[in-house]
């Protein structure tokens, strides 16, 4: 780490970017150039057409300074699903839990993970793993697979297997559980009382499952929610107690940490982007995910830089993230010069995967 390019380029592989429009803005193509970006996550304003989309992440898997990024996704079903049609529209997840069928999540999660993989996407920022316990949560809801801990745990790890299997990277989320708040992180700071011994029988029980059976999730999401009774100071994303004490040394967790977005109000309307990330840092997160501001992106680097360069934060730590980004692409990612536009076609939308979709739909 003593040349600063191949040190920029490290750090540049710990953050996650969105962007406006339908192509990459030339500011960050810049950025890229310079830092080597991890990753992209891509929305509705992002996504418009069958040939558009295929355009974007084929320019994209030629960003990462060489390292192939994450080009990722929310497709979960329902209210959360950014692609455009062709792609199959499922209804939320919450019919999964009516269904109970581990082989019809399987299928579910294949189905999508067959259309981002044949649409240049190699990573899905779903299924949810929140346990849906309180009635009034505004931003969970049918996001949820079900209001019962064993019966997330079950289907929700179907549902990675189906990505696995069709090589897309399954993220987890909102770690270590949204589904028991009433505030929506992404207007406000959320809140739960849940003490250890709840949060163990019920909020937890989704991911020790993912965290244990094969394929285990190589990537999970933290939540902009505080817990009290574990951190009365900071929210998941920005807590050790809960990133380092609960889910590495308790439960064992061995894939990549990555933010909830930096820039929801539950983070900036309480940190400044610099303590946030710093904060975030010495809590154990690999990836930082900022979606629309490159000011707050620059920040973010710049900080992480400023950081190591001081020699604060123990060598061996930058080592370990960077060695955990690294291994996850060296073992799921293959480098894509073009995507397949004829595949695609054939793929996306087919009628096995909306009769799929249906059979979901129709509770079947």
């Amino acid at each position: 780490m003593s040349d600063l390019r191949t040190l920029k380029r490290r750090i540049g592989q710990r953050l996650i970017v969105g962007f406006d429009g339908t192509r990459v803005p030339q500011e960050l193509l810049r950025l890229d150039e310079e830092w080597g970006l991890g990753g992209f996550i891509l929305f509705k304003r992002n996504l418009q057409s069958f040939e558009q989309v295929l355009d974007l992440t084929e320019s994209l898997w030629a960003m990462g300074g060489g390292v192939p990024p994450f080009i990722g996704v929310d497709q979960e079903g329902g209210l959360v699903h950014r692609l455009p049609k062709p792609f199959t529209v499922f209804p939320d997840m919450a019919h999964l839990g009516q269904v109970a069928s581990v082989s019809l999540a399987y299928e579910v999660g294949a189905v999508v993970g067959r259309e981002l993989t044949a649409a240049g996407f190699n990573l899905n920022f779903a299924p949810v793993l929140d346990v849906n316990t309180n009635p009034q949560n505004p931003v969970i809801g049918r996001r949820a697979i079900s209001n019962q801990p064993q019966q997330v745990a079950s289907l929700g790890r179907a549902v990675i297997r189906g990505l696995h299997d069709n090589s897309v990277v399954a993220c987890g989320k909102h770690f270590p559980g949204h589904g028991d708040t009433k505030q929506d992180s992404h207007l406000e700071m959320a809140y739960s009382d849940a003490d250890m011994e709840r949060l163990k029988s019920v909020e937890l029980v989704p991911f020790h499952t993912a965290f244990h059976k094969s394929p285990v999730l190589d990537l999970v999401m933290t939540g902009h929610v505080k817990y009290p009774k574990i951190d009365p100071q900071h929210p998941a994303t920005l807590s050790r107690a809960i990133l380092q004490d609960l889910l590495r040394m308790d439960l064992g967790y061995k894939g990549l940490t990555v933010s909830d977005d930096m820039e929801m109000k539950a983070v900036v309307d309480n940190y400044t982007i610099e303590g946030a990330t710093l904060l975030g840092l010495e809590a154990g997160l690999d990836l930082f995910l900022v979606c629309h501001s490159i000011d707050r992106q620059v920040a973010v680097l710049e900080t992480l830089l400023k950081e190591a360069e001081t020699g604060n934060y123990p060598k061996h730590l930058w080592e370990r993230s960077f060695n955990r980004i690294r291994d996850l692409k060296a073992r799921h990612f293959r480098v894509v010069r073009t995507v397949d536009r004829t595949h695609a076609r054939e793929v996306l939308g087919n009628r096995e995967h909306q009769r799929i979709a249906r059979r979901l739909k129709d509770g079947k």
